[in-house]
């Protein structure tokens, strides 16, 4: 006799068996293999200066620096690009510490991103938001948990060179998952080529 937990199991396989050949098809027919092979690497680096919120922890005197690898394709016909980016590096400096914790945090990340061009060639300027997962080695400052999510919302250019720059508004949270959690945000320049 099975378990709920192996019921879940095999009804979430069937499920998922029944509808990859239909989903593999519709992916052809909209052209998502060929966006797909369209897309291109993207290096970034980043340097960013802590902000103070009133509701969160003064971040005055904070900063951090990261780079960044990613993979973006264009999306069916339009002025989107979706991908796959990860902070394999992200050093973040605490100016006040709490706890005899650690002053510097490295930590890395790995999520989703797209971007919004004013153009179908995807050139000139643009919207991004991004979100990912992040894992750092010592807690941030009022923060208790090593899991975090990062939410990134940007406003960039990028030139027919292929080079692009970007200012972005950062976020790092727990989501009340653990307590405390005051959050870092933060403002970043940010510089980098697709490939």
């Amino acid at each position: 006799m099975l378990n709920n937990y192996q019921v879940r199991q095999v009804l979430f396989l069937s499920i998922f068996l029944a509808i990859a050949p239909a989903s593999k098809a519709f992916c052809s027919d909209i052209g998502f293999f060929d966006d797909f092979k369209q897309g291109h690497w993207r290096f970034e680096s980043v340097g960013g200066i802590g902000l103070s919120s009133p509701d969160e922890s003064d971040r005055k005197g904070d900063y951090y620096f990261a780079s960044s690898l990613g993979y973006e394709f264009p999306i069916y016909k339009s002025r989107r690009e979706v991908g796959l980016r990860g902070y394999p590096v992200l050093l973040y400096s605490q100016d006040r510490n709490d706890e005899g914790k650690s002053d510097t945090v490295y930590a890395c990340s790995f999520g989703p991103v797209v971007r919004w061009y004013e153009s179908t060639i995807h050139k000139g300027g643009y919207l991004e938001i991004g979100v990912s997962l992040l894992w750092n080695s010592d807690l941030f400052r009022s923060n208790a948990s090593n899991w975090n999510a990062l939410t990134e919302f940007g406003v960039g250019y990028k030139f027919d060179s292929d080079w692009h720059v970007a200012l972005k508004l950062q976020h790092i949270s727990n989501g009340q998952t653990r307590s405390p959690n005051e959050g870092v945000n933060a403002v970043a320049l940010c510089f980098g080529f697709a490939f």
